[in-house]
């Protein structure tokens, strides 16, 4: 039995670090923090290949700052730009930093007093030295959580609207919110689960069997703005099992090329949210370095979805009609979709993909919240019926 365990427990840690888009370490700053600062080895062993040689440090604040990661010795630093970070969130001794790195080039922060082991408030208001009060603006955005670190899945860019975040008492006194801004903050963390809309607000044209979708790209998002509801479901599904789960990674992996890849369903892909991010070197090796409508295959059915890409990380996702390919295809939870590039459909690019259910048994979904209320449109059914089009209301 104990072997067993070892086994299951080296294969988990292998999918961990091989299949996971996100990955969290923390540190706690100690003498000579303030100069560079020590990667954990097993998080730069396993992802040596995929850090860059530069990333973005992302305070609570929202604000970004550019840093270059060295190695010595093979151990792997924040180096050049870490300084200013520091000195910009008065970083002491003892204070503890939560790190996730979102696959990319970023890692968002999450800053704790070391003394009383909570989140240091200020870090919300920090703004970078030389910055102006005129150039400055309130980009506080803690975001509602949900419970699963899934969320951070999601790209979340909002300003709370306030453009005067700060009043300054002096130049080496500790930064104020503004009344104004504590005000916008406080109604957006009561009410809002917001992101940027994606894609295009032009309405696709439905073609000779494509399901036709929303062209309302705030019914598609991952989030919505203002405060409006998100349509999010339950799943129905009987438990399952470690072993099931294994079991269709295993065929995924079994049917994986060099020209695929494929994602392990989480619930911001099936559940809320619903988008998904493609691997950046993935993309990278593919024409999908702009917005653009796409095509997903699965069986005889075609679903026309929109495609965003952030020039800015580098990478890219499925949004606009990722949503109703997830339904009208009955995904859940750890079921893995295997992508392969196919032939153009007019001029579009397509994406056929393989399903592997952990549970071969269907059971729709649940609606957890009130859907928008812009109605669906009425699809084109593809020639052969999924095995289930519908799902509970």
């Amino acid at each position: 039995m104990g072997d067993a365990c070892k086994d299951w427990s080296k294969w988990a840690e292998d999918i961990y670090w091989t299949h996971f888009q996100t990955f969290h370490f923390y540190q706690f700053l100690l003498s000579g923090f303030d100069r560079r600062l020590v990667i954990p080895k097993t998080f730069s062993d396993n992802l040596k290949k995929k850090l860059p040689q530069s990333a973005t440090l992302k305070g609570p604040s929202g604000l970004t700052w550019d840093v270059e990661l060295t190695t010595n010795d093979d151990t792997m630093f924040f180096n050049h730009g870490w300084q200013k970070f520091v000195k910009d969130h008065s970083l002491e001794e003892t204070d503890l930093l939560v790190f996730r790195y979102n696959g990319w080039s970023q890692f968002d922060v999450l800053i704790f007093d070391g003394k009383n082991l909570c989140e240091k408030g200020v870090s919300y208001f920090v703004r970078k030295c030389g910055q102006t009060e005129h150039d400055n603006r309130c980009l506080t955005k803690k975001r509602l959580r949900e419970g699963s670190m899934d969320d951070a899945h999601t790209p979340l860019d909002v300003d709370a609207g306030c453009t005067s975040p700060v009043n300054s008492m002096g130049d080496d006194s500790v930064t104020v919110p503004s009344e104004q801004c504590i005000n916008s903050l406080v109604a957006n963390k009561r009410t809002r689960q917001s992101a940027r809309r994606v894609g295009s607000k032009k309405p696709a044209t439905n073609g000779e069997g494509v399901k036709s979708n929303p062209s309302d790209d705030a019914a598609d998002s991952p989030t919505k703005k203002n405060g409006a509801q998100v349509q999010q479901f339950v799943s129905n599904r009987r438990p399952v099992t470690e072993d099931e789960i294994k079991s269709a990674l295993v065929l995924a992996q079994a049917a994986s090329s060099d020209d695929t890849f494929q994602v392990v369903m989480r619930p911001t892909h099936v559940y809320k949210r619903h988008f998904l991010w493609i691997p950046s070197e993935w993309v990278m090796n593919h024409p999908l370095k702009e917005n653009q409508e796409i095509y997903l295959r699965f069986n005889e059915g075609t679903w026309r979805a929109k495609y965003f890409y952030n020039r800015g990380r580098g990478n890219g996702g499925i949004t606009s009609g990722w949503k109703h390919f997830v339904l009208d295809n009955n995904l859940e939870e750890f079921d893995v979709c295997l992508f392969k590039p196919a032939d153009r459909m007019d001029g579009s690019f397509v994406l056929d993909v393989s399903i592997f259910r952990v549970v071969q048994e269907i059971t729709p979904l649940t609606v957890l919240t009130p859907p928008p209320k812009r109605g669906r449109p009425k699809s084109i059914k593809s020639t052969k019926p999924q095995a289930c089009d519908s799902y509970k209301m």
